[in-house]
């Protein structure tokens, strides 16, 4: 493992053991592609996608290694996308990963290529192949690493693939009966902890942000997968279309513990309330 020196990555500040009891990893890590698997499926198992910060008023989300680890690990919460990434990446390099993050434009729901880039994930070298390892997409995204080549593909209960634009970008596709949702492009240019905070402002109080807004939760569990964007839940069976339905009030405000496994202090379920209400 990786506990002599600290890099960009803060692997150094991590309780790797809590870690693996948050997540319910029982078993030994090393820096090898079965424990690269395992975490990612265990990961996006226990800690769900929460934007519930942003609409609770609060002005920041730390991105700093102890915060994230305090929220998500300490208090089991979820976290948005730039949160898991920060815990992630700190998790790889306390065990000893070589990887680099990147960002993607996402394309699922809006259809637009050139949006901003606002999804991190992580390419995770091993044996002299990249592995695409990304836990914090959501109810859409995978469940465990894809190899990062040209027609790729991780077959499966939920299947996908990645294929490659003339422009050169790659793009994430979840292979639904319905058809190929592309969930979103990115090039490999190298990202760092320092972009991350820039993202994370706009995410937090852009106009535009499609997270400070509305409710959006999203969980991926063995057999079925869930997302709830304002009152709109909906439910994604392996085979299945996905299935719709609109929740009122009293349903919206009991789905994050009750759907999404987010414990809530009463103060921030009372303030959450008030939000869902309106003006």
């Amino acid at each position: 493992m990786n506990d002599v020196t600290d890099s960009m990555w803060r692997g150094s500040a991590v309780d790797l053991d809590a870690y693996l009891t948050r997540v319910g990893h029982g078993g030994g890590v090393a820096a090898d592609l079965s424990t690269l698997r395992a975490l990612h499926t265990a990961h996006v198992g226990a800690i769900p996608f929460d934007n519930l910060d942003a609409l609770l008023g609060r002005t920041a989300v730390p991105l700093d290694v102890d915060s994230v680890q305090e929220k998500i690990v300490r208090q089991g919460r979820g976290g948005w996308c730039l949160e898991q990434v920060v815990l992630m990446a700190a998790v790889l390099d306390r065990i000893g990963f070589t990887f680099t993050a990147f960002a993607g434009r996402t394309r699922i729901r809006t259809g637009n290529k050139f949006g901003p880039a606002l999804h991190v994930a992580l390419l995770v070298e091993l044996d002299g192949e990249r592995w695409l390892h990304d836990v914090s997409f959501g109810a859409h995204g995978l469940h465990e690493p894809i190899r990062l080549a040209e027609n790729a593909r991780l077959d499966g209960d939920w299947s996908f693939d990645l294929v490659r634009e003339p422009t050169g970008e790659h793009v994430l596709r979840f292979l639904r009966p319905e058809g190929p949702a592309e969930l979103y492009g990115f090039t490999t240019d190298a990202r760092y902890p320092s972009d991350f905070e820039l993202l994370n402002h706009f995410c937090l109080t852009h106009p535009r942000s499609p997270f400070n807004h509305r409710m959006i939760l999203q969980r991926t569990r063995p057999g079925v997968r869930h997302l709830l964007a304002g009152t709109v839940l909906a439910e994604i069976r392996p085979g299945e279309p996905t299935a719709f339905r609109e929740l009122d009030d009293t349903e919206a405000l009991s789905a994050p513990e009750e759907i999404f496994g987010i414990t809530l202090e009463p103060d921030d379920i009372q303030t959450l309330r008030k939000t869902l209400a309106g003006p």
